[in-house]
């Protein structure tokens, strides 16, 4: 049974963040909820979230530091929630990878809308639920699995920076990709590098039988980094 998508809601208002999940639930939406970001990462590494609405006041761990983190666990979109009004503020959460920028009070209704237009732009079509992706030629790459399906051969498993990796090739196809991007995404811990992620690269074309010399799938752009040049079609898992 597929969903409207996984969401991530992080608030310290307990009435506020069960009113909220109760009302996605009611829509479709699997919900992660957390009452503050130490939670939400750790809930976010068990399963990434199609997107993550956070609240900037958070107790400890403030959400200018949790959208930080989150965004090098996955690129996932993120939709700031805060009663802060002030341009400053507004313009840190963006600055930090927020998609969106909602302030409180808010209807649940404008949130709604938000958040489908948010997974819209994520996923053409509107298809965030989506894990198993199609490309070019019949291959497929189930990401909740980490395998990689090819037509009639064995299931070829993933590492978690391939999945990863191709995970942001995957969301971004068509564009390049800087190499600077895929290393702080890809190694949130910051052991990356240029040589590592040519290699991985490497790997991950051939699991994907793509052909080095002339690649199909992930293509090179000298001193810049990498693109999906195959069609990427969601589907439902």
């Amino acid at each position: 049974m597929t969903t409207a998508g996984n969401v991530l809601i992080t608030d310290d208002d307990p009435d506020l963040l069960f009113t909220l999940s109760a009302q996605l639930e009611a829509d479709g939406y699997d919900v992660l909820a957390a009452p503050n970001g130490e939670v939400a990462l750790r809930l976010a590494e068990k399963e990434l979230p199609h997107l993550a609405v956070l609240d900037l006041l958070l107790p400890g761990m403030d959400g200018f530091e949790v959208a930080k983190r989150l965004k090098r666990l996955g690129d996932v979109p993120i939709i700031m929630l805060t009663a802060l009004d002030d341009e400053e503020s507004r313009i840190k959460g963006l600055e930090l990878y927020a998609d969106d920028y909602v302030t409180k009070p808010f209807s649940y209704r404008e949130l709604h809308a938000r958040i489908k237009r948010v997974l819209e732009r994520a996923w053409p079509g509107g298809e965030a639920e989506a894990v198993l992706l199609t490309l070019d030629g019949g291959v497929q790459v189930d990401f909740v699995r980490r395998q990689v399906l090819r037509p009639n051969e064995d299931p070829i498993r993933l590492s978690p920076t391939e999945a990863r990796l191709l995970f942001l090739l995957a969301r971004n196809a068509g564009r390049v990709l800087p190499t600077a991007l895929l290393l702080d995404r890809a190694w949130p811990d910051g052991g990356g590098s240029v040589q590592a992620l040519w290699e991985y690269i490497r790997r991950l074309r051939q699991k994907l039988g793509d052909d080095p010399d002339v690649p199909r799938y992930i293509e090179s752009e000298r001193g810049i980094g990498y693109r999906l040049r195959s069609k990427v079609t969601p589907c439902a898992a």
